[in-house]
């Protein structure tokens, strides 16, 4: 006799109902009726390499080879391309932007050591008569440095 039969407010129809609803393994232990959202059990041939790949990756994660099945199945495979050529992109852009930053580096190094030699150039050229050949090499050279003093700016 199972549990619920030997309640005695159940009349015997609730009992045919209630043992409808429930099912029982042969051992008297209860379990429910399987719902919709239920997970189903299955078995699955895959290639071994697949396998081996898929338990890899679970125990990277923490996950169940069943959990990390489930993760893969229900995700786009639109979306793993996606991400992937996202990355691609992204490394891209990082070297991209790393070897700018290296070559205006580079550019403001040589920009500065220009500098350098116009202010030792105007100086030297300080006392320069005016309406000469040296004397317009002079305006050249200060109107360079206001250039270079102008991109600091907005460096």
């Amino acid at each position: 006799m199972r549990c619920f039969e030997k309640t005695p407010c159940l009349t015997p129809f609730r009992r045919r109902i209630i043992a409808m609803w429930l099912q029982f393994d042969g051992a008297d232990t209860m379990r429910r009726m399987p719902t919709p959202d239920d997970p189903i059990k299955t078995s699955l041939r895959i290639p071994r390499q697949l396998h081996a790949e898929l338990e890899a990756a679970a125990e990277r994660d923490g996950l169940t080879l069943n959990g990390e099945m489930v993760i893969r199945l229900r995700l786009d495979p639109h979306a793993n391309e996606a991400a992937t050529i996202l990355r691609h992109i992204e490394a891209r852009d990082t070297a991209l932007m790393d070897g700018l930053k290296r070559h205006n580096g580079a550019l403001w190094s040589t920009v500065e050591r220009a500098d350098g030699v116009l202010e030792r150039v105007a100086k030297a050229m300080a006392h320069v008569q005016a309406g000469t050949d040296a004397a317009a090499l002079k305006r050249e050279v200060e109107f360079v440095r206001e250039l270079i003093d102008s991109l600091r700016a907005h460096r």
